[in-house]
Parts: structure tokens; C-alpha cells; sequence
């Protein structure tokens, strides 16, 4: 087994849920979002990662959102600041 599987399947001591920041900004150089992961091996960080996301890629949305459901599904933790406003993108508080 490689660190990549231990990343894709987390241990089950690990905490089910991941901490997700996200910040409503205007951004430079016309980017939708820049989402900046943090991934996690036997509790501590091994590695940080950082896409962006331009206003001129095809369907951004699904992008985004494909970006953030995979990531936070495999135990990342997630910040993120994008152009659009949360609500828009079908993201809410609890």
C-alpha cells in the first residue's frame, strides 16, 4: 500500500470531519477560486496542495465543486476564496 491509498482511505481514528474556511473576495488575474487543501496522514499534515480555478474554464462550478466533495470526502481539510458568494454555489452553515 502506498501513501496515496492511506490519503484515499481514512483510518478510522481519524475525525470524520475536516475543518472547511471559505472567504467571499474579489480575486486577481480573472480566477474563480483558489482552494488550498490540507491532507493528512495518522493525524499530521503531509501534504498541502493549492488549485486555482479560471473564470474562463467550462463549467467552473462543477470544477469547484468536484474539487471540494473529493477532497473533503478523503479527510482533507479545506480553504477556500472564490468570487462567488457561498449560498450561490449551494453552500450553507450549520
Amino acid at each position: 500500500m502506498s501513501w496515496l491509498d492511506n490519503l484515499r482511505k481514512p483510518k478510522e481514528e481519524d475525525p470524520s470531519t475536516r475543518e472547511f474556511f471559505y472567504s467571499h473576495d474579489r480575486l486577481a488575474n480573472q480566477y474563480f477560486a483558489v482552494i488550498r487543501l490540507t491532507w493528512y496522514l495518522d493525524g499530521k499534515v503531509c501534504a498541502v496542495t493549492e488549485s486555482s480555478i479560471a473564470t474562463y474554464d467550462k463549467d467552473v462550478v462543477a470544477e469547484f465543486t468536484s474539487i471540494l466533495n473529493n477532497a473533503l470526502k478523503l479527510g482533507a481539510d479545506a480553504a477556500v476564496v472564490c468570487i462567488e458568494e457561498a449560498q450561490a454555489l449551494g453552500i450553507y452553515e450549520k
